[in-house]
């Protein structure tokens, strides 16, 4: 049976590989970066984009291990905001229910990631007091240097199969941009490094082996093991990548398991001399006809309660969908039907979404409600502001600055725009507002959703003027567009060009 010690002083490709050469020892199972997913979901990755995962899946397989012996199962963050389960409350908690689906398949503990805080902070600390499994930030204080709630741990001790397993929990510090700016003003957040240097040596004591469970991103693992070489291992979230197979910087090895509970990670270590001499990493495709064993009745009936909540009070039909709807890494169909139902239900020039905002595709057929909420899981209103013609040319080029920097341009629609390099920057080549070229003396009236409005520095670069909310969520706002138009990927023209 598994100890449990608290410490509360302070597109994917998938492989699996043989263990039968390992001999036996420690087994860790990780999932990351759920998103309140607990059905299975499409993985585009493999032909016909078939539905894999979910939690009775999960479930299975998790079984399965523990047959050969005790498993460490851990979740690297992000378990809410993703499907309407966060619209109901359960164990006092609304989104209580990932915590009821992690108890039952016998999750041992997650880290704090940036979408736990989505609902505020007053939401989060009871999310951490309902959880019956432990939940770990060691980088998250309140202004005093506490952990940021009651019963939120810094680090915690497992004892698994006689190895005694060390590990630190480490969100993202990009919380700070990726919530309200009133949440953010009451959290101090460290750098992940300074906050796990101190917890080492306690650590290195009373652990064998010391993990540390991160919010980062891969890019965020990679720099933290660099600058923390005593971890043996990182289990990662945040960046939603299926590495396989597993990653090592210097001694530390690097392992995620992608998103929405559609793969498991499954490590098998092997210790010498402290270290790991050993690690045999697995990461699995949850396709649903592959099941090692039959799930549990416990998780089934979970699932079948829920499925059917979700189907009462979301399931009704819409309209439909006519062609595949999708997100990208640029801009995008997805992208540019999201900015046009804002512009549309605000009577704004131009209409602006953030791609980050947009959780899934459309796929042709039947829409429901449900599938809208995928879309737009995040309560964020439809706000509108004023900027002149001038500034609405430099958030155009920071755009595509950013975008050729690696991250994801602004959604638009209202507005199109053709630009070229000079000097190795972009420029503008010519500009349309609704049809008419952009004056550089006027004033245009820009509808958004509430966050990228409230944290424009780093999604506008140019701060709002007059900022006016409406009274309709970027969800309600998608339900009235689709009862009344058949949704399509080509009806809103591309918004940006490049020329020579």
């Amino acid at each position: 049976m598994m100890l449990l010690l608290l410490l509360g002083c302070q597109p994917p490709q998938s492989t699996a590989t043989s263990a039968a050469a390992v001999p036996p020892g420690l087994v860790i199972a990780h999932t990351n970066d759920l998103h309140a997913h607990f059905l299975p979901e499409p993985a585009p990755w493999l032909d016909g984009s078939p539905a894999i995962g979910g939690f009775e899946a999960i479930d299975a397989h998790l079984r399965a291990l523990r047959q050969g012996g005790d498993v460490l199962y851990l979740d690297a963050g992000d378990v809410l905001t993703g499907t309407p389960l966060m619209e109901f409350s359960d164990r006092g908690v609304e989104g209580g229910a990932m915590l009821s689906f992690l108890d039952v398949v016998g999750c041992e503990g997650f880290v704090l990631g940036n979408h736990e805080f989505d609902r505020g902070l007053e939401h989060t600390a009871q999310l951490v007091a309902a959880s019956p499994l432990p939940v770990l930030s060691a980088n998250l204080q309140d202004s005093s240097g506490a952990p940021l709630f009651d019963g939120l741990l810094p680090s915690t001790v497992y004892e698994v199969s006689g190895v005694r397993v060390g590990v630190i929990g480490l969100t993202t510090p990009s919380l700070a941009r990726l919530t309200t700016g009133e949440t953010a003003s009451r959290i101090r957040i460290l750098r992940p490094e300074d906050a796990a240097a101190p917890l080492i040596e306690t650590l290195a004591v009373d652990a064998d082996i010391l993990v540390a469970l991160t919010h980062l991103g891969i890019e965020g693992d990679r720099a933290l093991a660099e600058a923390v070489p005593e971890l043996d291992l990182i289990i990662g979230g945040h960046s939603h990548s299926s590495i396989h197979p597993s990653e090592k910087v210097g001694n530390t090895w690097i392992v995620q398991a992608g998103s929405y509970g559609r793969q498991l990670g499954v490590l098998r270590v092997t210790l010498e001399d402290g270290r790991i001499a050993v690690l045999d990493s697995a990461l699995k495709d949850l396709t649903l006809g592959d099941l090692p064993v039959s799930p549990g009745a416990a998780v089934t009936a979970l699932s079948e309660k829920w499925q059917g909540a979700i189907e009462a009070r979301y399931g009704r039909q819409l309209g439909q969908v006519s062609d595949d709807i999708l997100r990208g890494e640029g801009e995008s169909p997805m992208g540019r039907l999201a900015a046009a139902i804002i512009r549309q239900a605000a009577g704004a020039d131009v209409g602006i979404m953030n791609a980050g905002g947009l959780r899934s595709d459309l796929l042709s057929g039947g829409l429901t409600v449900g599938d809208l909420y995928e879309v737009f899981p995040f309560s964020n209103e439809i706000v509108t502001f004023q900027v002149s013609g001038e500034h609405l040319v430099r958030m155009l080029l920071r755009s595509v600055a950013r975008h050729r920097a690696a991250h994801a341009p602004l959604q638009l629609a209202g507005v199109q725009y053709s630009w070229r390099l000079r000097l190795d920057a972009p420029e503008l080549v010519s500009a349309t507002v609704s049809g008419t070229a952009l004056d550089l003396d006027a004033t245009y009236t820009i509808a958004t959703n509430s966050y990228v409005a409230e944290q424009w520095k780093y999604n506008l670069g140019v701060e709002p003027d007059a900022v006016s909310l409406t009274g309709i969520t970027v969800l309600d706002a998608a339900v009235s567009y689709a009862e009344a138009t058949v949704l399509t990927s080509s009806r809103q023209p591309s918004a940006v060009q490049q020329v020579e």
